[in-house]
């Protein structure tokens, strides 16, 4: 399975930066990859036929003052286009930051990949944690 191969690989990598992932496949068939340059909110990946999709979620719409919901959409779509290789979307109600790579995709570009989401979610927070309750 791709995702059993993926875990194997992540696990044995360290990025060009020192990075270092735990990776692991869920019972339910989802690879859930902690990176060491952002060990808070874990990436979950799984495939299509064709691509291979990470999902990080960041926060529920109930941890979002109530009054400033609009605003954080704005500010998300404002933001979205400035988050290289990830989007901003929601996914019932969380809030999720989600890229996808083909599955053919050279392994060490997956890493890094994974490496920039990390770092995306963090710089994502830190954009709109002055909205969130």
């Amino acid at each position: 399975m791709i995702l059993d191969d993926l875990a194997f690989r992540l696990n044995e990598y360290s990025g060009e930066e020192g990075t270092t992932f735990d990776a692991l496949v869920t019972e339910r068939g989802i690879l859930e990859v902690v990176c060491s340059n952002n060990d808070e909110f874990p990436i979950h990946l799984t495939t299509t036929e064709t691509q291979l999709l990470s999902v990080t979620p960041l926060f529920s719409v109930a941890e979002v003052q109530p009054d400033r919901l609009d605003e954080l959409n704005r500010t998300f779509l404002q933001l979205s286009p400035a988050v290289p290789l990830s989007s901003i979307g929601l996914q019932g109600d969380t809030y999720i930051l989600f890229g996808s790579m083909a599955l053919s995709t050279r392994f060490e570009v997956v890493a890094h990949e994974l490496e920039v989401q990390a770092e995306n979610t963090i710089d994502v927070l830190e954009a709109v944690e002055h909205l969130l309750a």
